[in-house]
């Protein structure tokens, strides 16, 4: 005969076990990228777009600066030669380097401003890159630690496993079937132990019946939530 004992071991066994797996199903969520470290990633791509977009930018106002300089002291060479007689052909030449130059000092106002913003740029692409690995090593720590406690989780129910199914030999199949239904049906809990004379599932006192049932040692069932109840 199953002993009201027996149910009430394979009870913690179970509840452990529920318990366990539990904490393994949120350590197994909780690995891989955390939102903070895809944050600090996205800003750190968008500090280094930023970054590749002004460099760009005054790459290429050096590259026109470079050029119109050169169009330039070829002009005034041609202007101070002699060999440009005409006046209205030198007149054109003057207004042509003129143009030039205002053209050359407007690129480089914006060579300028192109510069400023890269630097700004780089400046927050290192705060980024700063607070990324600041957030990368924190996530680094965590996340051998809670390797570390799945491992050591999963190790826990391998053993519970072996001690349950070395107890469930001892426990007739009936009882055991009822068993499993009432862990269905009552969330999880379906042996509980008497507490100050009173079902530990539902609160209910138990009646002298099942006392006596109790002290022979019997597979009892609280009268009221019907769980398995039994005193340890």
């Amino acid at each position: 005969m199953t002993k009201g004992a027996d149910l009430y071991r394979l009870q913690c066994l179970d509840s452990d076990v529920d318990a366990k797996q539990h904490h393994l199903a949120e350590i197994e969520a909780a690995l891989g990228e955390s939102e903070p470290l895809k944050q600090a990633h996205r800003a750190l791509e968008t500090a280094q777009s930023l970054v590749q977009k002004w460099a760009l930018r005054q790459r290429n106002l050096e590259l026109e600066v470079q050029g119109l300089s050169s169009k330039i002291v070829r002009s005034e060479q041609r202007l101070y030669s002699g060999a440009v007689k005409n006046p209205k052909e030198l007149a054109d030449l003057q207004a042509k380097i003129a143009s030039l130059k205002r053209r050359r000092q407007k690129l480089e106002d914006d060579l300028l401003e192109a510069m400023i913003e890269r630097e700004e740029a780089e400046t927050r692409r290192t705060q980024a890159q700063t607070h990324q690995d600041e957030i990368q090593a924190r996530w680094s720590a965590q996340q051998a630690d809670l390797m570390a406690e799945r491992e050591t989780l999963q190790a826990r129910l391998a053993e519970i496993e072996q001690t349950r199914a070395a107890l469930l030999p001892s426990i007739e199949a009936g009882d055991l079937a009822v068993y499993q239904a009432l862990r269905r049906r009552k969330g999880g809990l379906a042996v509980v132990q008497v507490r100050d004379g009173a079902c530990g599932g539902c609160g209910v006192a138990i009646s002298p019946s099942l006392e006596w049932q109790l002290r022979q040692e019997k597979v009892v069932h609280c009268d009221n939530c019907e769980r398995i109840i039994v005193r340890i």
